[in-house]
């Protein structure tokens, strides 16, 4: 890929720049804040955006280089990708997505994905090169190859990870303990108590009996359930009951108010009886006095005075004889007058009492019809009562011919007691049914729980199951690791140690011929006597030239795509050998790749020329107005 032509329109303090870049090296001048960072910025954001994200900084990359006046934030780049596929991009930096025309001018923006965080990825789509790598990869800055001493074993190690990972901040071994630690730590065995594995089986053993203990409740709820059908079954029938006492009551209480108007009416009619007694008695004796009385003994004393008298006259006693005689005589006159007035009142007396007892036997007659009414009222209403009392009992046997022993509680004789009974067995049923329910509550509360400890259960045995397959993906990434690390060693490194060799022998011209990479991934440099040594032992200048070497030779390595290299005053603390070493050895080496070279000295410029190296020279200036 080569970048032909950018035109910046405004970004940060370029304004109206246009630049064409040629094949081969070009050599950006311009002085200290010129904005060759500035320029570099731009590449990077035309093809990845401007985040907006402070990153730790004071500032966001979009704000820095945002214009201050409201000028139009935006500008374009035409590039060539390997598979001569021409494209112009251009972004306005205040939308996230850019415009993509191909060759033809036409628009093929919506040929690549778009993400909602960092929108259209169309450059990571045509060369496989995210923003990360790019910079990585592509961009060598000074300050990513002057260090200090300080810094070297980190320079050292960037070194030796590229050698045996094919990343400069990636070391095997680093890699290998630190998932190890992740084991360790986010994962641990179940002999370990306070990691995660052994913690969430505990934690599952825990839900399962929870969970078998809700079963068990689940099935005694069940029991309670029947037992309160049952109840309720028992409940209902004695309820029934109850309701056929109570309205057997009411016939019972009814037929008695019937029996008392009865009673009413018998007391009625034997008041009239005895009202007829009397009057029968009354008549009797009426009767009996209308009968004349002769006072028979007064008629004894006479017969006898007579007889008497007869036998004295009889016997010579004549005078005492008459004398008798004449006694019997005056009592028998005497008693015939008494009995003639007697007679006379009598017979007045009879004509009153006839009156008396017409009178008498009218009322006995009006006294027997009136008997004889209550007598067949009487006859009626029992009948009437027995009728209305058989007919409600078959009503009731109707309404409750399915409860059992209907028939037996309809023609039994109901007590006061059966009601009470019946209305205790119910109070009794009711007061088990409460208890059952209230446990049934009690269980249904702690059922209410069920659900969530299923789903925590699930999700326990889901975070298991993840940090089981978790602990698998590591090792299996353990795996890979040490089999890409093996095939690293055994076909990447060692292609990759030739070409660092070749760049660290013509950028130190020969001083140093070979590197190396040992077993414990050090990384191991040959001297003019032939000897190996450690890196670290090296001068400052010369791991600066082996980084850079490093970084050079791993391009071939990281990306597929013949990106430019842009190096960034990367120069600037190399002597003028080391220069004319490092242009000479890109210039010979990467004739495929274009090359930028932003810079605010001649020294680069000088260094070509020197070489009769052709290079591409393009002035950068910033107009302050």
């Amino acid at each position: 890929m080569r970048i032909k032509k950018i035109k910046i329109n405004n970004f940060g303090k370029l304004k109206n720049q246009e630049i064409e870049f040629k094949n081969g090296i070009n050599v950006i001048y311009g002085e200290n804040e010129s904005g060759k960072t500035t320029l570099l910025k731009f590449i990077t954001g035309m093809f990845y955006g401007m985040s907006k994200n402070k990153n730790k900084q004071k500032m966001s990359d979009y704000d820095k280089y945002m214009p201050w006046k409201g000028e139009e934030f935006s500008g374009s780049i035409t590039y060539i990708l390997d598979n001569n596929q021409e494209y112009q991009v251009y972004r306005d930096f205040t939308k996230k997505n850019p415009q993509i025309f191909d060759k033809s001018g036409n628009d093929v923006s919506k040929m690549y994905t778009v993400d909602k965080t960092y929108g259209n990825q169309y450059f990571l789509e045509q060369t496989k090169v995210d923003q990360e790598l790019f910079n990585m990869s592509q961009v060598i800055m000074q300050q990513e190859v002057k260090l200090d001493e300080k810094k070297q074993n980190t320079l050292i190690q960037k070194a030796s990870n590229i050698m045996s990972t094919g990343e400069d901040d990636v070391s095997y071994q680093k890699v290998l303990a630190k998932l190890n630690k992740i084991q360790t730590e986010e994962i641990g065995t179940l002999k370990s108590p306070t990691k995660p594995l052994y913690i969430l089986e505990k934690k599952i053993d825990e839900l399962n009996n929870r969970k078998k203990e809700l079963e068990e409740m689940e099935s005694f709820e069940n029991e309670i359930e029947d037992a309160k059908d049952e109840i309720t079954n028992k409940l209902d029938d004695a309820k029934k009951e109850l309701e056929i006492f109570q309205e057997l009551q009411k016939l019972q209480n009814d037929e008695k108010l019937e029996e008392e108007k009865i009673n009413v009416n018998k007391s009625a009619k034997n008041e009239i009886e005895l009202q007829k007694e009397n009057i029968e008695e009354n008549i009797n004796q009426i009767e009996l006095e209308k009968k004349v009385k002769i006072p028979i003994i007064t008629y004894i004393i006479s017969v006898l005075l007579t007889i008497i008298g007869i036998m004295m006259y009889l016997i010579n006693k004549k005078t005492i004889g008459i004398s008798l005689l004449v006694i019997a005589c005056a009592i028998t006159l005497i008693s015939l007058i008494i009995n003639i007035i007697k007679n006379k009142n009598i017979k007045q007396n009879n004509e009153q009492k006839n009156k008396q007892l017409e009178r008498l036997k009218t009322k006995l007659e009006l006294l027997e019809n009136e008997i004889k009414d209550k007598e067949k009222l009487i006859i009626e209403r029992e009948e009437d009562i027995k009728a209305k009392i058989d007919l409600q009992k078959s009503n009731l046997k109707s309404r409750y011919s399915k409860i059992q022993n209907s028939d037996n509680l309809l023609i039994k004789k109901l007590e006061n007691d059966n009601v009470i009974q019946k209305q205790n067995f119910i109070n009794e049923l009711k007061l088990e049914l409460t208890k059952l329910e209230m446990k049934q509550r009690e269980i249904t509360n702690k059922l209410g729980d069920s659900a969530k400890i299923q789903e925590e259960l699930k999700a326990s045995q889901e975070e298991y199951e993840d940090l089981l397959n978790y602990n698998e993906s590591i090792e299996i990434a353990k795996e890979a690791l040490e089999s890409a690390y093996i095939e690293m060693r055994e076909n990447v490194t060692p292609k990759f140690t030739v070409d660092l060799s070749n760049a660290i022998d013509k950028i130190t011209n020969g001083k140093y011929k070979k590197v190396k990479v040992n077993q414990e991934n050090e990384l191991m440099i040959e001297t003019e006597d032939g000897k190996y040594v450690k890196a670290d032992v090296l001068s400052t200048g010369t791991i600066d030239e082996l980084y850079l070497s490093l970084r050079i030779s791993s391009i071939n390595e990281l990306i597929e795509e013949n990106m430019p290299i842009i190096l960034d005053e990367t120069f600037a603390y190399f002597d003028r050998k080391r220069l004319e070493n490092v242009l000479e050895f890109l210039s010979d080496n990467y004739q495929n790749r274009q090359i930028i070279i932003l810079t605010c000295t001649n020294r680069e410029c000088e260094a070509l020329e020197s070489q009769d190296i052709s290079y591409n020279k393009i002035l950068l200036s910033v107009d302050n107005t």
